[in-house]
């Protein structure tokens, strides 16, 4: 059986929040509210996240890519790998 989708961005990092109880409700509402209809964006994190993006983007008039170009831009031949290959060791 394969491993769960991976669905957060790799520049993704932690943040702390404080949420009442009843925040804390609403937030397990909308997760199971979208967990019987199926929908991928089921964790609390990605609910933030859409609520964040919605809140910017309809309350404050601001479109994501506004938000998007200020972010510096990703060099196309960056190696995010810092693997390194070892040989197979023969056996004797």
């Amino acid at each position: 059986m394969p491993g769960r989708k991976k669905r957060r961005p790799d520049d993704a990092k932690p943040v702390t929040i404080y949420l009442s109880a009843e925040e804390r409700l609403v937030l397990q509402v909308i997760e199971g509210r979208r967990q019987v209809r199926l929908e991928e964006g089921d964790s609390p994190s990605e609910i933030v996240s859409d609520a964040l993006w919605y809140f910017l983007e309809v309350k404050e008039k601001m479109p994501r890519e506004q938000i998007e170009a200020l972010l510096p831009s990703r060099p196309k031949d960056q190696n995010l790998s810092k693997l390194k290959q070892f040989r197979k060791r023969k056996d004797p």
